[in-house]
């Protein structure tokens, strides 16, 4: 199973994310969800340094990902990766909704 949580801050933004695990709803290669998974965080990997201009250093392992924002991002900054990473949430909630037995979404306030 693959759990996700997202780390908030203390007005409800996003500030990081930490997924754990495989989804093991198929074989490795042709599994739908962690590709899914996969896609939707690699991409807000790269909105987030490309378009938002926020240098970030995701820790990525097999079956591991974590990613923070750094705290001195100006507000410009923040808010484009606000965007993105609001909806890489929606897209995960998603997954986690369509493959319950796949995937655990849970949201935690400060740190994981």
């Amino acid at each position: 199973m693959i759990k996700i949580t997202v780390i908030l801050d203390a007005d409800g933004r996003v500030r990081g994310l930490l997924i754990k695990g495989h989804a093991g709803y198929d074989e490795y290669g042709r599994d739908i969800v962690c590709a899914a998974v996969s896609a939707l965080t690699e991409t807000a990997v790269l909105g987030i340094e490309e378009v938002a201009g926020i240098k970030i250093s995701p820790i990525k392992k097999e079956g591991y990902f974590y990613l923070t924002l750094p705290e001195d991002a100006s507000e410009e900054k923040l808010y484009k990766a606000d965007v993105i990473l609001d909806t890489m949430v929606l897209g995960l909630k998603d997954i986690a909704r369509t493959y319950p037995a796949h995937v655990k979404f849970e949201t935690r306030k400060g740190g994981v």
